[in-house]
């Protein structure tokens, strides 16, 4: 069994150099398809999202397209923005989204074996604040966590905390926002968590958290073999 997980595209499409370089049994990608940190058309990012949908409806079972703070924003239940938001072209990416959700293309959260899947992480504070009971754990929690989205997607919004962090760094923070020094903080135990959302320099692995928001920097992204983490060679 080998799954590939990549960290936040913000319109690059790595993705498909890395697809077509390796055979692989799931691929996630963990998020913020939106708001290019680079030189990257809002046109371009809405190409690069409709490409990835089309990976995703014709591999159901394999592909795993995960929300990020940066799609998030632009839900028509949101009344809150970001950085980079694209005022413009609001209304074409909040369909893009609208429709991808209607056909179950995107969700909140992917569990595979002990490792659990989100933007950002999930803290013991925000699961308890929202009745997601982790102690159940493996694909209990991914339910309890889509199904939340789906019925409740408020929950995952922005929220200032005791540290009046304004990045995000406070334990009481959804899966979308919460920063890793919160996250190692207030983590749960017996299972690895796998997030992108805070830019690396290089892929972070330790016995809890993975951090793989590194395409914008080294390129690299996680590959799990039969149950073995290994950094994935940014040039396939």
């Amino acid at each position: 069994m080998k799954l590939i997980a990549l960290g936040d595209t913000h319109g690059r499409t790595d993705w498909r150099r890395i697809v077509s370089g390796n055979e692989s049994d799931k691929l996630v990608l963990v998020g913020d398809y939106f708001d290019a940190k680079e030189d990257i058309t809002a046109e371009q990012q809405m190409d690069n999202f409709r490409e990835l949908l089309s990976y995703k409806q014709a591999n159901r079972e394999k592909a795993i397209l995960l929300f990020g703070n940066h799609d998030y924003h632009y839900l028509d239940v949101v009344h809150e923005t970001y950085s980079g938001f694209q005022k413009w072209k609001q209304a074409g990416i909040r369909e893009l989204l609208r429709e991808a959700m209607r056909e179950n293309l995107l969700q909140m959260c992917f569990v595979h074996e002990n490792y659990v899947f989100t933007h950002a992480g999930i803290t013991k504070t925000w699961a308890s604040n929202n009745n997601v009971d982790l102690t159940q754990g493996g694909k209990s929690i991914e339910n309890q966590i889509n199904d939340l989205f789906r019925h409740k997607p408020i929950a995952f919004g922005f929220t200032i905390g005791e540290n009046f962090s304004f990045s995000g760094d406070d334990i009481c923070q959804s899966p979308i926002w919460v920063r890793p020094n919160s996250l190692r903080k207030d983590r749960t135990d017996g299972f690895v968590q796998i997030v992108g959302h805070t830019p690396q320099r290089k892929l972070v692995i330790d016995d809890s958290i993975v951090l793989i928001d590194t395409l914008g920097t080294s390129g690299e992204y996680l590959v799990i073999t039969d149950g073995e983490m290994a950094v994935g060679n940014p040039e396939l």
